[in-house]
């Protein structure tokens, strides 16, 4: 007798589990699927919702960190160190690798066409953009201090004291090649951006510099009267860069001269969004600033905007400061709808193509488009314009002045102008084990 009621205490003991799993399944859906954006709100606004995908779980993988849209791959970064690459289209997943351990802190991915890399706590990973296979790992030699910048042919690290390193991406190089490296002034904890052209990077101590992506040096640097907090951002042929003493300046990426600098009147923490003939900047207090990219004069201003997300041909989609979804019309900049992004922790800013990628708390990545737009509308800086050779022009007869006293001029300064100023020789402010990434307790 007792063991049959012992059965039934025990059938009653499961079948309580069974339905408080199933309602904690079902509270847990609820909150998925009211995170999402419901296609009726999305097209309330113009929008469709073209995909979603869920990334890890939250307790498993812990939320999703980082967003990227690189290499024409969308690399899902969460805390754990989980690389998980969707198709910017349809969002279907390409492949998922575990990237270090899962204790250690990872940095934002870059990519280029043939690889993605991440840092983990202080080793550099060097993955397959295909595959996702892990290549090769380097440890590095000091404490990074933000995520890494990728060229066609090495990946940029920037270190908490200052130093840039470039270590190789060929696995057969990467073991004997020693890192190229660059000195600045200041702690570097912003990530490199890289050109075809250049690589730069700015520091905390208000300096943006800009050099060559093969060894061969600085080429200039602008001293700014505040902290850059923010990556630069480029379109052909100039470099834009966002400083704390509210000013927004545009460098001639070949030359090194300030083409133009516009004051917003407070202190600009987000980085610049170069696009085409425009330039949108965010200051803490006004809003948004559209400017235009050639001349730096204002074309409109956009109170309460916190955060540029995306552009189509006619709309510029925001973050205001109530954590909304802002529709604007691109020409004046006035607002045309809003949309509630409950739930939403990561709102990405895009400036390659007009796609919406929105992350949720409960790691779903989801993407929105206008509904007219079924193909996406893409924004690629043109190459540079080529430099005519001189030894192709013919030779002209030239007549010889008399020789007058010339003085020294420091050349490197002069070729690059008033604004180009020659690097620090050395910067050691930030003790070495100041690593973001460090493991906890080590």
């Amino acid at each position: 007798m007792s063991v049959a009621g012992g059965g039934i205490q025990m059938g009653r003991t499961w079948h309580c589990f069974f339905w408080c799993a199933l309602a904690l399944c079902a509270d847990a859906q609820v909150g998925w699927a009211g995170q999402l954006i419901s296609p009726s709100a999305a097209g309330r606004v113009g929008l469709t919702r073209a995909w979603y995908a869920q990334i890890g779980a939250l307790r498993a993988t812990g939320p999703i960190a980082h967003i990227n849209l690189d290499g024409g791959t969308l690399l899902v970064q969460s805390t754990s160190g989980l690389l998980t690459a969707l198709h910017p289209e349809t969002g279907r997943t390409l492949w998922a690798t575990q990237v270090g351990p899962p204790n250690r802190l990872s940095s934002e991915p870059a990519a280029n066409e043939e690889n993605v890399v991440v840092l983990n706590g202080s080793v550099l990973y060097v993955l397959d953009h295909k595959t996702g296979k892990i290549l090769f790992e380097r440890k590095l030699r000091a404490a990074p201090g933000a995520g890494p910048g990728v060229s066609e042919t090495h990946a940029f690290v920037p270190m908490v004291s200052g130093v840039v390193e470039g270590y190789t991406l060929d696995p057969e190089k990467a073991a004997k090649a020693a890192p190229w490296v660059y000195k600045s002034a200041g702690r570097v904890l912003i990530p490199p951006m890289t050109t075809g052209q250049s690589v730069s990077w700015t520091t905390d101590k208000g300096y943006f510099y800009v050099a060559s992506p093969n060894a061969k040096g600085i080429r200039f640097r602008l001293e700014t009267r505040g902290a850059i907090d923010a990556r630069p951002a480029y379109w052909t042929p100039n470099l834009y860069a966002g400083s704390t003493d509210g000013s927004l300046y545009a460098v001639n990426e070949a030359t090194g001269k300030i083409v133009w600098r516009h004051s917003v009147g407070d202190a600009i923490y987000a980085s610049p969004i170069a696009i085409e003939d425009r330039v949108f900047v965010v200051s803490e207090v006004s809003g948004m600033y559209c400017l235009d990219a050639k001349a730096g004069q204002v074309i409109w201003n956009a109170p309460g905007i916190r955060t540029f997300v995306s552009i189509s041909p006619s709309r510029v989609y925001a973050v205001d400061q109530l954590g909304r979804l802002a529709v604007l019309d691109s020409r004046h900049g006035a607002r045309l709808s809003s949309l509630t992004l409950e739930g939403i922790s990561v709102k990405y800013a895009n400036y390659q193509t007009d796609r919406i990628y929105l992350v949720s708390d409960t790691c779903v990545v989801q993407c929105l488009h206008e509904t007219g737009l079924k193909s996406p509308v893409t924004y690629v800086p043109p190459p540079p314009p080529v430099e005519e050779d001189e030894s192709d022009k013919p030779k002209r007869p030239v007549s010889k002045p008399p020789k007058a006293p010339v003085e020294p001029v420091d050349a490197a300064a002069e070729e690059a102008g008033n604004e180009a100023m020659p690097a620090e020789p050395d910067n050691a402010e930030a003790p070495a084990d100041d690593d973001p990434f460090k493991e906890p307790g080590a």
